[in-house]
């Protein structure tokens, strides 16, 4: 673990110049160190588990046993199939320590050995872009978001010459086959166009904002969770005729309870639902963010725009995605921001309702999540 890195990448991005001194095991840092512990959620539930696996993984990065260390490795990928962060819903102290233990790592690895880690390089890539982006002494790492081709197939050994024997039955059987295809091909010619083509593949989605489906909806009901502090569970109005959907929201910190009633939100609709702490989240809320996530608010829906219709973006129409991959929720996720003039934009297209854009009350050049 280089802590220099580590305490220039805190410093910039989480505000904090105490410096952290190294330790023979990294979990002893998240029991005495005040900084490290001021970078972690309210709700650490299942936390043991992930500082052992921190513990194991980095022990194993300084030794040479590769498949000891890459069996680690696989279970952090495991972890990270339907997640953002390593623990938690936002950025914690974990995503900071990883980031700079894994940097030698990934560097070192070859596109193919990368997409055998696939989520591991998807968290990485997603951070080192968004929150990490040019606040720390790590050089930024180039990854393909394209799975490497597949390895062509072995070539079959020939066949051995057949023995005399052999090849006169065979001419035989062949006599037979070629009488039972003239007699097929005789039938065959009249069912010949009664088949039905096969339909051409449908053409590669692009990646880009067309395959979110982010709709306008209302908070009709909201309360805070009963054992997550940091969660709201709201009731939103999506205009569907299955009724308002349950959202779990970490806004506690951010976001008064009083300003989230009646209030209209911009809604991911098309995320596969997931259980927080025991409710049913069945999308995302979108919010803005500074970059090291010590302010967070809405971005503000016109108030006259229509309860469940679509935001479109005029340089990216398309259909969007049924169900949302997570690779395609990172990519795109990193490109959503506010620019100077706190307009929610997509590599600079606005957000767009049929009553206009979509503004951040106070944050310019926010990422939006």
């Amino acid at each position: 673990m280089n802590y220099e890195q580590l305490n220039h990448l805190i410093a910039k991005c989480a505000g904090n110049n105490t410096p952290i001194q190294p330790v023979d095991k990294l979990s002893k840092l998240f029991v005495d160190n005040e900084t490290i512990k001021s970078l972690l959620p309210t709700d650490t539930t299942g936390i043991d588990n992930t500082i052992k696996l921190l513990d194991s993984i980095s022990e194993l990065l300084g030794s040479d046993d590769a498949r000891k260390r890459d069996a680690q490795i696989h279970r952090l990928n495991k972890d990270l199939i339907n997640t953002v962060y390593i623990f938690g819903s936002t950025i914690t102290a974990f995503d900071y320590i990883y980031f700079v233990l894994l940097h030698p790592w990934i560097v070192k690895l070859n596109d193919k050995e990368r997409f055998l880690f696939c989520n591991v390089t998807r968290w990485f890539n997603f951070v080192q872009n968004t929150t990490f982006l040019g606040n720390g002494k790590l050089d930024l790492v180039p990854i393909s978001t394209t799975p490497p081709p597949p390895e062509p197939p072995k070539e079959k050994k020939p066949a051995a010459a057949p023995t005399a024997t052999a090849a006169a039955g065979d001419n035989k059987n062949e006599k037979k086959a070629d009488d039972k295809q003239a007699a097929a091909a005789a039938g065959g010619d009249k069912k010949k166009g009664s088949g039905r083509e096969k339909p051409a593949a449908e053409p590669a989605k692009p990646l880009d904002v067309s395959r979110f489906e982010i709709r306008v909806g209302k908070i009709v009901e909201v309360g805070r969770h009963e054992t997550a502090e940091q969660l709201y569970v709201e009731k939103i109005d999506l205009g569907e005729s299955t009724g308002p959907r349950t959202i779990a929201s970490g806004l506690v910190k951010f976001v008064p309870i009083e300003e989230m009633r009646d209030r209209l939100v911009l809604v991911l609709c098309n995320l596969k639902p997931r259980n927080l702490k025991g409710v049913k989240s069945e999308g995302m809320v979108l919010c803005a963010s500074n970059a090291d996530h010590t302010a967070v608010e809405f971005v503000d829906v016109p108030a006259t725009a229509q309860i469940g219709e679509r935001v479109s973006f005029a340089e990216f129409p398309g259909e969007h995605d049924k169900v949302l991959k997570p690779e395609t929720v990172e990519e795109v996720l990193k490109e959503l921001k506010t620019n100077a003039d706190r307009v929610a934009t997509y590599k600079g297209c606005p957000f767009q309702t049929t009553a206009g854009q979509c503004i951040a009350k106070s944050l310019a050049n926010a990422s939006i999540s």
